[in-house]
């Protein structure tokens, strides 16, 4: 089946959901914009597929929306072929990441600058001590057990660092 059929069969076949998908969205733009992909989704996986499943899978395209908290056109995209390096080193600073990243002929220049960039904004917001987790983590490969004894805190204090941690991240990178 080509791409015009399929566009044909979707276009007949969403008159039937569509105010559905309109009703469940509850006027919220991106989340029926969500369901609407999650439709086609379904009529391009079984062109015959009966109404319940096209909802079915409208439906699970919002509920990932709203767990993401991103649609599929506000520009975020994943960097792909991210590689964890091992380093030991006492003493944590950017000249760990600088030598990481110096992977020549890996990746385009431009790439390079950008996570350069990006890293030492990512950086430059943590604090001390999330650095050091990080560092303990990524680069040396303790369990969260181990870093905790390590840095003396506790597993409120972890956790409450781990999703600072996450927070940069997104706003670092994305």
């Amino acid at each position: 089946m080509n791409l015009h059929a399929l566009h044909n069969i979707y276009n007949q076949r969403i008159q039937d959901i569509h105010h559905i998908i309109h009703n469940q969205s509850n006027g919220n733009d991106d989340l029926k914009q969500e369901g609407l992909i999650g439709a086609y989704k379904a009529i391009e996986k079984d062109p015959h597929a009966n109404n319940r499943f096209m909802l079915n899978k409208a439906k699970w395209s919002m509920v990932s929306f709203l767990r993401k908290g991103r649609s599929v056109d506000n520009g975020f995209y994943k960097r792909k072929n991210l590689k964890v390096i091992r380093y030991d080193q006492l003493l944590f600073d950017e000249g760990i990441f600088s030598a990481a990243v110096s992977s020549k002929g890996v990746e385009p220049v431009d790439e390079q600058a950008i996570f350069r960039v990006d890293l030492s904004r990512f950086l430059g917001n943590l604090s001390l001590i999330e650095r050091y987790y990080i560092r303990f983590k990524v680069m040396d490969g303790l369990s969260d057990v181990r870093i905790k004894r390590i840095l003396g805190i506790t597993f409120e204090t972890l956790n409450a660092m781990k999703v600072n941690i996450r927070k940069q991240i997104q706003l670092s990178f994305s």
